[in-house]
């Protein structure tokens, strides 16, 4: 069973998808601060 690609990507893989890529804005976020806070 191949997913076919033309598909729209449901709500929850979109909501799924928008989780994912906050939580890896914030861990960038944190991570360059946290490197600012300690180079400074």
């Amino acid at each position: 069973m191949t997913p076919d690609p033309n598909r729209k990507p449901t709500k929850e893989e979109m909501r799924a998808g928008g989780m994912v890529a906050m939580a890896v804005l914030v861990f960038l976020a944190l991570f360059v601060a946290g490197f600012i806070w300690l180079a400074a």
